[in-house]
């Protein structure tokens, strides 16, 4: 496991493996996690053996910009405003998926989307392209955010980690956008502050 310092000859090396199907784990404005590209099956099972999770739940994609939603997301003009007021930040956003993707992207038509507001992450994002990026742990244990203790729990699984100084915080809010929204997590910024910004542009022209 390379262990990276957060530099911008690292952050291109850091890319350069996810780029190769590799897993890489970094901070996020949240806690740490486990990236791979979008792209590959062989990297999305490679992570989740690392999760040791079932594939019929799929990951959040996180994205280095909100312009790059429409690629992979259905959205209409309310989504959109809504999108443009939360974004870049501690919220993902389940939406639905547009057709022609990886199916292990989505489920029963849905797609996670996040956009950190974390310059790192979004540093590395604009360098490796989209990644599912789950919180780094196994599936039901807490997120791990000590580098020694992500070396040891990860020895011989994770290609490299992104050494940098986190302050250990809430997940990410989670919000289903359909016809209306609805809270499937609590997270860093509480669901009701979220849900007026999402009623108050029904009043919008």
């Amino acid at each position: 496991m390379l262990v990276l310092s957060p530099t911008s000859n690292n952050l291109k090396k850091a890319a350069k493996l996810l780029k190769e199907n590799k897993l890489v784990a970094f901070p996020t404005e949240t806690v740490y996690g486990v990236g791979c590209t979008y792209k590959s099956i062989k990297a999305y099972k490679a992570l989740n053996k690392l999760k040791r999770r079932t594939p019929n739940k799929p990951y959040t994609l996180m994205l280095g910009s909100i312009h790059e939603i429409k690629k992979f997301a259905k959205l209409n003009q309310k989504t959109t405003k809504f999108i443009n007021k939360v974004l870049p930040g501690s919220v993902t956003l389940l939406l639905k998926v547009k057709p022609n993707l990886p199916k292990y992207l989505s489920k029963d038509g849905i797609i996670g989307i996040r956009v950190p507001d974390y310059k790192l992450t979004l540093s590395l994002l604009k360098l490796s392209g989209p990644l599912l990026v789950p919180s780094l742990n196994r599936t039901n244990k807490e997120p791990l955010n000590e580098i020694n203790k992500i070396k040891k729990e990860f020895a011989g699984e994770l290609d490299a980690v992104i050494n940098a100084k986190i302050k250990k915080d809430k997940p990410s809010t989670v919000l289903l956008i359909s016809d209306k929204i609805k809270v499937i997590r609590e997270g860093k910024i509480p669901s009701k502050k979220l849900i007026e910004v999402y009623n108050k542009l029904w009043k919008l022209p």
